[in-house]
């Protein structure tokens, strides 16, 4: 039988993901089986809203940000101009992310996604790179919701 849900979503590696109307199948037994329709489209939508939030990065959203990309450790932590064991412990939250590494890691995610997807650097970003005083300590909730009957590029929107 497919219901659909409201489920929290740590696959993601964030734990303030949560995702809303996903079809999940139950059996008979019930053994129950969500299914995440247009993953690649979730996670891309999810980077830019981790991008794009107001507050300052956190360890797992960094790190999340890094495995978007699909940079090791090493690779990312030159990019940024850190050793990898700085970036190691900003990513399990050992170390402080300053507003510079913030702002750099925003931008060096931005800019790979405009390399690897061939989009334009989104305009809505152009104040990270002058200011981010306007930022604010509340770390919020991403909630995401499935469309049905969506075109295939638009399954996902920001709830």
């Amino acid at each position: 039988m497919l219901k659909r849900v409201t489920t929290d979503y740590p696959e993601s590696g964030l734990d303030n993901v949560q995702l809303t109307n996903v079809p999940m199948w139950e059996c008979e037994n019930a053994h129950q089986e969500l299914q995440v329709p247009a993953a690649d489209q979730l996670h891309l939508l999810l980077t830019n809203m981790v991008i794009r939030k107001p507050a300052r990065l956190a360890g797992a959203e960094v790190r999340f940000l890094r495995k978007e990309m699909q940079f090791s450790g090493r690779q990312f932590a030159e990019r940024l101009g850190i050793t990898p064991e700085h970036l190691s412990r900003l990513e399990t939250g050992k170390g402080r992310i300053t507003r510079p590494v913030d702002r750099l890691v925003r931008l060096a995610t931005a800019w790979e996604l405009t390399r690897q997807k061939r989009i334009e650097f989104p305009e809505d970003l152009e104040p990270f790179v002058t200011d981010l005083e306007s930022a604010w300590a509340d770390l919020g909730r991403h909630r995401l919701t499935h469309l049905d009957n969506a075109p295939p590029n638009r399954e996902w929107e920001a709830a």
